[in-house]
């Protein structure tokens, strides 16, 4: 019975535009969001339903009667997926990323293994005198001494795990295992890769340096036009996010001003609110500082955007190192609320046109989805 209702609820959600992703989380998302968000009373649960979002939007992101039409509604950013179409799955796959931006293989990490059904691949990057086995893998850990491990096809630091090798010990996740461990670990993983460990800019890295201290950048490019930063922000580990920098782990997000590079308004969630702050809560290290070479990074972003046109709509997951910048990640459709906390989807214009235009072929497409749907029957299975 449980089956045959996620399969209707699914199935009535593809008829409101959703791609068969997100026909399955949205019931889901929305229900929890109901049931669990304690801090939102249920006036302003549904005032923030009846405009298309998350109660969530309200405490945390503060969308309210005033500025709630510069954001982008939840429920209709989701059925933008998948934004870039077939051309999603060049950055959605990280391995399949790195061969289409090969051409900027500079500002990418290193590409060591691949962990599949139990068999270790080696992949492009990966010293010639180190051998596709544990083993091997062990002894480029000694030699790196950090290596990262990703889901290939994951996001928001789901299913990470840094490695780490230093005077005899070995440590998963900052925390000290024995080798066997680590062995344990890599028999239980598949679709995984291992990848060089990126070390944040002596800047960044003085504020904390038990994460890399990732930057978004959120970039547009709408038709034929020059592709166009829209808006970006900085994410800090802390003690209590662990080894990931995100704010619902209890990691700190600051906005940077696109001018100038200079970290803004930095913000911590307490409680679901936003608290601001000025210095990180662990180091006491000011958190305003200014991105090194904030405009050569500009520049580079908008030129590697630009190598694939069928891509209109990418997120940049940066590390700033010494000698410039690594892209961990390229997101296809990026979570919109701490982007538009910052910078408000809809507020920008060039983001505007961009995004009414995808509805509309949205719209198009819709119709024909509605026709197929028609002669579809009920099959739980």
């Amino acid at each position: 019975m449980k089956k045959i209702i996620k399969y209707l609820l699914k199935k009535i959600m593809i008829t409101k535009g959703y791609s068969p992703y997100f026909a399955s989380k949205i019931p889901k998302m929305v229900i929890e969001d109901l049931i669990q968000n304690k801090n939102v009373s249920l006036q302003k649960k549904i005032w923030a339903y009846k405009r298309g979002f998350l109660s969530s939007r309200t405490n945390t992101y503060q969308i309210n009667e005033l500025n709630y039409r510069n954001h982008i509604p939840d429920f209709d950013y989701y059925k933008l997926h998948p934004i870039n179409g077939k051309y999603s799955a060049w950055i959605d796959d990280k391995l399949t990323m790195k061969y289409i931006f090969s051409p900027f293989d500079e500002y990418l990490p290193k590409y060591y293994f691949q962990l599949e059904d139990n068999e270790i691949l080696r992949l492009m990057d990966c010293p010639l005198d180190i051998d596709s086995t544990t083993n091997g893998i062990l002894e480029l850990l000694k030699k790196e001494g950090n290596l990262a491990l990703k889901i290939i096809s994951g996001s928001l630091g789901e299913g990470f795990y840094k490695l780490s090798y230093a005077n005899g010990t070995y440590y998963i996740n900052s925390k000290v295992c024995e080798m066997k461990d680590i062995e344990t670990l890599f028999s239980s993983l598949k679709g995984y890769l291992i990848t060089e460990y990126i070390k944040a800019h002596d800047v960044i890295n003085k504020i904390y340096d038990i994460t890399p201290n990732t930057l978004r950048i959120q970039v547009i490019r709408d038709e034929n036009k020059k592709p166009k930063i829209i808006g970006s922000f900085i994410r800090f580990g802390t003690q209590k996010s662990g080894i990931l920098e995100t704010p619902v782990a209890g990691g700190i997000i600051a906005g940077i001003d696109l001018k100038n590079g200079k970290i803004y308004n930095p913000n911590i969630i307490i409680n679901d609110d936003l608290k601001n702050i000025k210095v990180h809560p662990d180091t006491n290290e000011n958190l305003e500082i200014i991105i090194p070479k904030w405009d050569d990074l500009k520049s580079k972003i908008e030129e590697i955007s630009s190598y694939t046109p069928q891509l209109t709509y990418l997120g940049f997951d940066i590390i700033i190192t010494n000698k410039g910048f690594k892209i961990i990640e390229i997101n296809s459709l990026t979570s919109s609320t701490v982007i538009s906390y910052y910078y408000p989807l809809f507020a920008d214009e060039y983001g505007k046109e961009y995004f009414i235009k995808k509805f509309q072929e949205k719209e198009e497409k819709f119709r024909h989805i509605l026709k197929s749907l028609k002669s579809d029957k009920i099959n739980p299975g």
